[in-house]
C-alpha cells in the first residue's frame, strides 16, 4: 500500500443507463478523463489491486455486486495503462473464506471475465497480514488481505446501494472487504452503533488510501440492502479522488440527506468535509437528470426528518435510555433451510441451528443484520419493536 497524494473533492458523473460493455467503457473513460486521466490517479506500471464489491457472490441483475461490465471496464483502462491489475475481494463472514469460495464468487457475478483482459488476475489467495495504524482515531490496527497490502496503488469500485445497517453503502463501506472473512464478525462485535462503525472504516480509509474510486450507480439497490434489497435504475457511473465526495453524490443522486449517512456524519465530524458540503464539485454531466427522488431507504432508517436538530434530539434521548430502536431481525421458518450461514455471520454468536430451522437469542443480539446480509434465501425478516415504532412516528 502506497500512500496517495491529498485527494480533491470534485467527482466526476456521467450518464450510463446501460451495461452495455462498450458503453460502460465510454463513460468511465470519460469520467476518469475529467479527472485529468488514469495517469493522475495511477503511474504507469504499477501493480494495481482493483477492489469490487464482491459481498458473497450473486448474478449481476440482483445488484448486490459490482457489475462485471463496470469491472471490466476499469481493468481494461487500467491494463490500457500498462498496469497489472489484481481483482481481490474478501466476501462477507457468512462465507468461508477459501480459494474455491472465491472461485465461486467471482464465477457468480460475472467476475471471470476480466480475467480474459490481458494483464488482469483474479486473485484466489486468502492470505493476509496485520498492519499496525498508531494515527488511528478509533483502530490502531488491521488486518489487511496480502492483495490490498501488496499493490502499488487500489482502485475501488463499488456499487451504489442502500444497507441496513450503515444506512447506506459505497464507496467507504466498500473497503471493508479488505478485511479477511473470517475477522469482519470482531468488527461487528466491537463496533456495535453504526456511527461507531463508521469511524472505524474511516480509519481503515486513512490507512489503505486507495488512489481512484469508480462507482457503480448504473443499477443501484434500494429497500433492505445490502443483499435483500431490490435492484433500481439510477443511470450514472462516478470518478473521485476522494470517497467521502463520491459518497456524497451518490447519495443525493439516491434521494439520500448525505448529513444522515453515518460515514459521512463522521468524515465531517473529523473535518475532511463541511457541515454544508461546499467543497464537493460535481463535473460532467448533470445530476439532476438521474435523480431519484423516491429511492426506498432500508427499513432500519427512522423516517425521513422534518425538524432536523429535533430529530436528533429524540434520537439522543432513546440512546441515553439505553432503548434500542433498531428492528429486531427474525427467521422466517417457510424460508430457512437451516444452512448455517447465519450462524457463521453472527459477530457474537446468538444464531443455532435447532429442528433443522435458524434461532436468534433476541436478548442477545446487537442488530448488526449480518445474518440478514448474508443470507441467500431472504429468510430473515425484520420486525420493528415499540420504541422503533414511537420514535417513526415522532420522526414523521
Amino acid at each position: 500500500m502506497t500512500p496517495a497524494d491529498p485527494p480533491t473533492k470534485d467527482v466526476a458523473l456521467v450518464h450510463c443507463r446501460t451495461y452495455d460493455e462498450e458503453q460502460v467503457y465510454a463513460a468511465v473513460e470519460r469520467a476518469v478523463g475529467l479527472l485529468g486521466g488514469v495517469g493522475a490517479f495511477v503511474p504507469r506500471g504499477s501493480r494495481v489491486l482493483l477492489k469490487p464489491n464482491l459481498l458473497m457472490g450473486a448474478e449481476p441483475r440482483q445488484a448486490v455486486t459490482t457489475h462485471p461490465a463496470v469491472v471490466k471496464a476499469v481493468a481494461r483502462l487500467l491494463a490500457d495503462h500498462g498496469c497489472t491489475v489484481v481483482i481481490a475481494d474478501s466476501p462477507g463472514a457468512g462465507t468461508r473464506y477459501t480459494s474455491r469460495n472465491l472461485e465461486k464468487a467471482y464465477e457468480r457475478s460475472g467476475f471471470t471475465g476480466a480475467a480474459e483482459i490481458p494483464g488482469v488476475s483474479l486473485s484466489t489467495a486468502t492470505s493476509s497480514k496485520a498492519v499496525p495504524f498508531p494515527e488511528g482515531e478509533v483502530m490502531k490496527r488491521f488486518s489487511i488481505i496480502d492483495a490490498a497490502r501488496d499493490a502499488d496503488a487500489i482502485v475501488v469500485v463499488s456499487k451504489a446501494k442502500t444497507h441496513l445497517f450503515t444506512g447506506y453503502s459505497g464507496a467507504v463501506k466498500n473497503l471493508f472487504g479488505v478485511i479477511p472473512g473470517l475477522e469482519k464478525p470482531v468488527f461487528h462485535a466491537r463496533f456495535r452503533d453504526p456511527q461507531e462503525f463508521a469511524g472505524m472504516l474511516l480509519d481503515l480509509n486513512t490507512l489503505v488510501r486507495p488512489a481512484l474510486q469508480i462507482m457503480d450507480a448504473v443499477v443501484g439497490m434500494e429497500g433492505d440492502g445490502p443483499m435483500s434489497g431490490s435492484p433500481r435504475p439510477i443511470g450514472a457511473l462516478l470518478a473521485g479522488a476522494d470517497a467521502t465526495a463520491v459518497d456524497i453524490v451518490t447519495a443525493r443522486l439516491m434521494g439520500l440527506d448525505p448529513a444522515d449517512i453515518c460515514t459521512i456524519r463522521g468524515a465531517e465530524e473529523r473535518g475532511w468535509v463541511r457541515k454544508d458540503f461546499r467543497e464537493v464539485g460535481v463535473i460532467g454531466d448533470d445530476p439532476a437528470a438521474v435523480t431519484v427522488s423516491d429511492f426506498r431507504k432500508a427499513s432500519t432508517h427512522p423516517a425521513a426528518p422534518a425538524i432536523p436538530f429535533l430529530n436528533r434530539q429524540i434520537l439522543s434521548f432513546f440512546r441515553r435510555q439505553g432503548t434500542e430502536i433498531r428492528p429486531t431481525p427474525v427467521p422466517d421458518p417457510e424460508k430457512c433451510t437451516g444452512c448455517g450461514r447465519c450462524v457463521r455471520a453472527c459477530p457474537v454468536a446468538v444464531i443455532s441451528i435447532e429442528e433443522g430451522r435458524a434461532v436468534i437469542d433476541e436478548s442477545a443480539c446487537i442488530r448488526c443484520y449480518c445474518c440478514h446480509e448474508m443470507c441467500e434465501n431472504r429468510a430473515i425478516a425484520l420486525r420493528q419493536g415499540f420504541a422503533g415504532k414511537l420514535l417513526s412516528s415522532l420522526l414523521r
